[in-house]
């Protein structure tokens, strides 16, 4: 599915009142093992790939990542020289601040590699950790170039024509926020500023 086609299926519609009524503060894992199957990951939007966090974890894409939690999700190289990914990576610990407690709780970032070949673990380590300072909560991710295309595509973050989307100078800066709990998923710019970034994952 092309990005304009997950956009227009939206900022999904909201989910049920059944589910709007449920418990935030209940069995959230029970909630996931009776509620159908959201839009989202009927469609083949949340592929559960395998990946890798920059502690070294592995992790499956739907099932660890994203299941019952409020989600910001981009991609970006470590050897970023279009600057884009060092100004959103900066951008996005602003906001992990401004989030407090929230982050790691019920809101978590999750930042692909789009050169998984080059952007080991122990680099994204030294990157998350020594550059950025990340706090819980924020992931950085490799795993196998497929899996990652897989996701890529199944998010919207491609390039029609092969040439183009094979260079990864050509990447977006853009990510995708979301709770697949609430069916509710957009877009957001993070060359814009850190308050709006978190305007809008608040505003879920």
């Amino acid at each position: 599915m092309q990005r304009r086609k997950f956009l227009g299926a939206g900022l999904l519609a909201p989910a049920a009142a059944s589910l709007a009524a449920l418990n935030p503060l209940g069995s959230l894992a029970a909630q996931a093992a009776t509620r159908p199957m959201s839009y989202a990951a009927r469609q083949g939007l949340l592929p559960n790939v395998p990946l890798i966090t920059h502690t070294g974890q592995e992790v499956r894409f739907f099932d660890d990542l994203v299941q019952d939690r409020i989600i910001l999700l981009n991609f970006f190289v470590v050897g970023c020289s279009e600057g884009r990914c060092p100004q959103a990576n900066a951008h996005l610990r602003k906001v992990q601040d401004m989030l407090g407690d929230r982050m790691g709780k019920d809101v978590f970032f999750y930042s692909v590699t789009l050169q998984p070949e080059l952007d080991t673990v122990p680099i994204l380590k030294e990157y998350a950790e020594d550059i950025f300072e990340v706090k819980p909560g924020w992931l950085f991710l490799t795993g196998k170039q497929s899996d990652i295309d897989t996701l890529r595509y199944a998010q919207g973050f491609y390039d029609k024509d092969p040439e183009r989307d094979a260079d990864v100078t050509n990447h977006s800066g853009s990510a995708r926020v979301g709770s697949d709990l609430l069916q509710r998923w957009g877009m957001v710019a993070l060359g814009t500023s850190p308050r709006n970034i978190y305007s809008v994952i608040t505003s879920l």
